[in-house]
């Protein structure tokens, strides 16, 4: 498939103004498997009323934890809110959800999405925040096509910010952890083959799952985002959401080897789940960012 460019317009404006300039029904509802948690806490929280995050920190992203048993993302504006319509990109493959697809805790109604809370792994339900205008909340979400966004009501859910960031180098296999301007982490990975690509763009952690033994496909922790393959429409029996996970083959580092998810080193990916919380901003880049080549 052809390349698409890393950034939305709506998320590269976030991107600059962070200054940042610079990433189910089991395990296998993960890409992770890619062969061929408890949840950390949000470092702030905030007002559902609040209208900005900290003026003083360009560095903070915003996320939703759901409050109740479900929690419905509508596709239109609400009435009253001002919005500007984004045009999705046109895939091979059908979108994720849609009637008649079972999709662990997520389902296509006639407005929008639902989504069940807590998830299948039974951690709380996180969206990323792209804007708040007071009653009502413009989030990313985990759907197909990538880089769906839609709206839900303030209170329907409690916010919080983190200052961590995660940005992917797909053309040095090299992972960087930020937290503030700070690289927290920088590690080697192993991504999508060619016929499976890592998609490209803007997503967020959506929860943290620790696994019960260090030793298997994905290591000690997966930590899946709200992608999908944009080649597959399923993997293993299940959905093929991307994640980025730990490894039983760190020999494989630094090459094309997944369906689409990202691997590295067990002591890579414990630390990166023991710190980031779900929210956390993700950027998988084609090539390296500018800001990468000038620190």
């Amino acid at each position: 498939m052809s390349p698409k460019s890393p950034l939305s317009p709506t998320r590269t404006r976030r991107h600059t103004a962070r200054a940042l300039g610079l990433v189910a029904l089991s395990v296998t509802l993960l890409l992770g498997a890619c062969s061929g948690g408890s949840k950390a806490s949000s470092d702030t929280t905030e007002s559902s009323t609040s209208t900005t995050v900290d003026a003083n920190n360009p560095y903070l992203t915003r996320f939703a934890t759901a409050r109740n048993k479900t929690l419905t993302v509508y596709t239109a504006p609400p009435p009253g809110v001002s919005a500007t319509t984004t045009t999705m990109p046109k895939l091979n493959v059908p979108p994720i959800p849609r009637v008649g697809l079972n999709s662990a805790g997520v389902k296509k109604v006639n407005d929008g999405i639902e989504f069940s809370n807590p998830t299948y792994h039974k951690n709380p339900l996180v969206l990323e925040v792209l804007q708040n205008q007071g009653d009502w909340l413009r989030v990313l979400v985990t759907a197909r096509p990538n880089h769906t966004e839609g709206w839900v009501r303030a209170d329907d859910v409690e916010l919080g910010t983190t200052d961590y960031r995660i940005e992917l180098d797909l053309s040095t296999y090299t992972l960087r952890v930020y937290k503030g301007p700070s690289v927290f982490l920088e590690t080697t990975v192993a991504i999508g083959k060619d016929s499976t690509p890592s998609p490209l763009g803007n997503y967020f952690v959506t929860e943290v799952i620790k696994n019960s033994s260090d030793t298997g496909l994905y290591g000690a922790y997966i930590l899946p985002i709200n992608g999908y393959s944009e080649v597959l429409d399923s993997f293993d029996g299940g959905l093929p959401q991307v994640a980025f996970h730990g490894t039983n083959q760190p020999e494989l580092l630094g090459s094309k080897a997944s369906n689409g998810c990202i691997r590295m080193a067990n002591d890579a990916v414990t630390k990166i789940a023991q710190n980031v919380p779900a929210g956390t901003s993700v950027e998988i880049f084609a090539t390296t960012p500018a800001s990468w080549t000038k620190a």
